[in-house]
C-alpha cells in the first residue's frame, strides 16, 4: 500500500491536538519496529507499507482518537494533491465515467483494491473492495468510501452535479451509523452486497473541472511505467520466498537468503518495502503454509515440523500454530479440512 493512502488519517490526528499525535507517533514508531522498517525508510516518496501494518495503524490511531467514526471522518480530510499521480490521472479524464474506470485500473498504485462501476437501469454503483485474501475492517471500507466522495468533490464540475442517491456498505450497522448518515447527507444502507456509491447513471457524463486530455496522456505513460514496476516486482517476493524456502530449517534469517539471492541485506529489506512486505512477513506466511501442509499431509512428529520451519524450540512452533490457526498441533492435525478438495476426495465417499 502506497504511504500516500494514509495522508487524511494523519491529517486528522494533526487536527486532534499535540497529546494525541505524540501517542499516535510512538504507537507508529512501536508498528514499524515490529516490522523492522528503518525510519529513513520514509524519506522516500514511493515507499510501499505492508498492508497488514497500514491496517494495525489504522486501528491502533482509531483506538488513541476513542471514536469508531475515526476512519470515516479521515476520509473527508482529503486534500487536494494527497493521492499524487493516482489523483491527477484520474482527476485529468474528461467525465466521471472516464474517471471511474482509470481507477478501476490504477487504483492499485495507492492500495491493493478493486474498484469498479455496474450500471442497473438508470443507476450506476461505483463499487469498491479491499484485494481478495487482504484484511478489510469495515473501518477500512467506510475510509475508503468517505475519501472517494471527497476526492470526486474536489475536481468535479460543480455546475449540474447530482448528489449520489444511496451510500452501500457490505458490513452491518456500526455504533456510529448516525454519524455515517450525517456525515454522507444520503440514505446509507448497511448489510449490503457491496460497498458502493449510487448515483444516476447520468452523472458518469458529468465533466471533470480539471479535465486535460493532454496532460492525462503523460501522467497515463508515467503511471503506465509505475505499474508495471509495481508489476515486476512482484516477481522478487517470489525469489525472495524460493531463497527462503531452501534455508527454512536453518531460520532463513534475513543475511543467509540475501546471500542466495547475491544481495545485501539491506537491498532485500529496500526492495520488498517497494512491494508492500517485510522479510519477516513472508517468512511467517512461509512458516505457516508450510505448517499447514505437513500437519495434514504428513506423519512427521510436531518436534520434527518445528525443525523443518526453522524453530529453535518446539514451544515456539506451538505458540505459532495457535496464532495462524486457532488451534493446537494435536487439535489442528486431527481436525477436518475445511479445503474444497479434501471434501471432494473424502475417503467415505
Amino acid at each position: 500500500m502506497s504511504i500516500t493512502a494514509i495522508t487524511p488519517f494523519l491529517r486528522l490526528l494533526e487536527e486532534s491536538g499535540n497529546d494525541v499525535v505524540m501517542r499516535a507517533v510512538d504507537a507508529g514508531e512501536a508498528a514499524f519496529a515490529r516490522w523492522s522498517i528503518e525510519p529513513e525508510s520514509f524519506l522516500n516518496p514511493t515507499l510501499r507499507l505492508p498492508h497488514d501494518l497500514v491496517i494495525d495503524l489504522l486501528i491502533s490511531f482509531t483506538e488513541i482518537l476513542d471514536d469508531t467514526s475515526a476512519p470515516l471522518r479521515a476520509g473527508t480530510k482529503l486534500n487536494l494533491g494527497d493521492y499524487e499521480l493516482l489523483e491527477y490521472l484520474c482527476c485529468t479524464c474528461r467525465t466521471l465515467g472516464e474517471t471511474i474506470a482509470c481507477l478501476g485500473k490504477y487504483y492499485p498504485l495507492l492500495i491493493a483494491a478493486e474498484y469498479e462501476a455496474v450500471i442497473e437501469g438508470d443507476r450506476a454503483e461505483v463499487r469498491f473492495r479491499i484485494a481478495p485474501g487482504l484484511r478489510a475492517p469495515d473501518s477500512i471500507n467506510e475510509f475508503a468510501v468517505a475519501s472517494n466522495l471527497t476526492m470526486a468533490a474536489l475536481h468535479l464540475q460543480a455546475e449540474g452535479i447530482q448528489l449520489p442517491i444511496e451510500i452501500h456498505f457490505s458490513h452491518a450497522a456500526p455504533a456510529h451509523a448516525a454519524t455515517v448518515q450525517q456525515l454522507f447527507g444520503t440514505p446509507v444502507l448497511f448489510g449490503r452486497e457491496s460497498n458502493a456509491i449510487v448515483f444516476p447513471v447520468s452523472m458518469l457524463s458529468h465533466p471533470m473541472r480539471t479535465a486535460d486530455p493532454v496532460l492525462h496522456d503523460v501522467l497515463r505513460r508515467l503511471a503506465d511505467q509505475e505499474l508495471g514496476a509495481l508489476n515486476d516486482l512482484s516477481a522478487f517476493p517470489a525469489r525472495v520466498r524460493a531463497a527462503m524456502q531452501a534455508e527454512l530449517r536453518n531460520g532463513a534469517r534475513l543475511d543467509t537468503v540475501a546471500a542466495r539471492l547475491h544481495l545485501s541485506p539491506s537491498a532485500v529489506r529496500s526492495r520488498l518495502l517497494q512491494h508492500g512486505t517485510t522479510h519477516t512477513e513472508l517468512l511467517d506466511r512461509l512458516r505457516r503454509d508450510t505448517a499447514e501442509r505437513l500437519l495434514r499431509q504428513s506423519q512427521l512428529s510436531f518436534a520434527e515440523i518445528a525443525h523443518a520451519l526453522g524453530f529453535s524450540h518446539p514451544p515456539a512452533f506451538h505458540r505459532a500454530v495457535r496464532r495462524w490457526f486457532g488451534l493446537t498441533p494435536s487439535a489442528y492435525r486431527e481436525a477436518p479440512s475445511t479445503h474444497p478438495a479434501a471434501k471432494f476426495f473424502r475417503r467415505d465417499r
